[in-house]
């Protein structure tokens, strides 16, 4: 679906598997480390508050010296240095509703978990300096790690990012995760700004992961060029529990986005398909996450964490 939509060959050329290939890894990273982060939040309140965190860290992100020192999994930079960030901007990254943010915004608020002031909202060093927060960097840190190998295996990384640098002892948690976190944060607005909503754009990547993540790697650029019969069927009961949502709210999104002729429904479930108006889209959001990719990749390497994973056993 975001892959050429050209009719392939019955043995697809390298190029067109090996990015078909990246696009799987890329979108079950994307959908695993949302689920990750989300641990027992509501779906829209974890991305609020990643949203939200992610602004506030801006500034300590772009100085290489407060890097140093608050991007270790140890500590966390103090409040004040903090940029709060608007209701309004959290909405219009995510693509909602101000008042839904504002509201939610104001609940998390009363559970410490972010502060309102004049200047906006802050989520507090409190609140990512738990044991909690310690296991999601890591399970974030752990997934990326095999992002890396399974990009690696299908020559998806470029030569001077799959040679990184000496190894380091204990790459900086945090900044490896900030890092991340931009990452995944670019290709949601992508998919978001794709289908209009936040919540029918989860729905939707979860329905191609589904789709896909059986699939032989051979049979990838024919996905790409043909989801609709090719992609494997999923139950919206499969997807509900997959989301953590009522089967009702799935069972809505996929409707909607059957309408704007996104999904299909088959005799043996749903699948995902690719309007042709759509296509231009697609194959641009394609492109652009090849290019996110090795940026992100970029950015992990001077921090050692390709080091690190290429000293591990995959």
């Amino acid at each position: 679906m975001l892959d050429q939509p050209a009719t392939s060959t019955p043995t697809a050329p390298a190029p067109a598997r090996r990015l078909a290939e990246e696009v799987r890894a890329s979108l079950a990273y994307v959908r695993d480390t949302i689920e990750i982060t989300r641990g027992e939040h509501d779906l829209l309140d974890a991305w609020i508050l990643t949203a939200a965190l992610d602004a506030n860290m801006a500034t300590v992100m772009r100085d290489p010296a407060l890097l140093a020192v608050y991007g270790g999994a140890d500590q966390s930079a103090p409040d004040e240095l903090r940029r709060p960030v608007s209701v309004n901007a959290i909405a219009q990254s995510l693509v909602l509703p101000f008042e839904t943010v504002r509201r939610r915004v104001l609940r998390l608020a009363r559970q410490g978990l972010c502060v309102v002031g004049p200047q906006g909202v802050v989520v507090p060093n409190g609140a990512v300096t738990t044991e909690a927060y310690r296991d999601q960097m890591l399970g974030r840190y752990q997934r990326a790690r095999r992002l890396h190998h399974d990009l690696k295996a299908i020559g998806a990384l470029p030569d001077d990012l799959a040679a990184p640098p000496a190894p380091v002892q204990e790459p900086p948690l945090r900044a490896v995760n900030w890092a991340l976190s931009e990452y995944v944060l670019r290709t949601c607005h992508d998919l978001i700004l794709l289908t209009g909503a936040l919540i029918a754009s989860r729905v939707l990547l979860e329905l191609v992961v589904s789709n896909i993540e059986a699939l032989p790697g051979e049979a990838l650029p024919d996905w790409a060029a043909d989801p609709a019969r090719i992609g494997r069927a999923t139950r919206t009961a499969a997807l509900a529990r997959s989301l953590r949502v009522p089967p009702e709210t799935v069972r809505r999104h996929l409707n909607g986005l059957e309408g704007q002729g996104f999904c299909l429904r088959r005799d043996d479930g749903w699948v995902a398909t690719a309007p042709p108006q759509a296509l231009p889209r697609l194959l641009a959001m394609g492109e652009a996450n090849h290019a996110n990719i090795k940026r992100l990749f970029a950015r992990l390497r001077p921090l050692g964490a390709l080091a690190a994973w290429e000293a591990e056993p995959a």
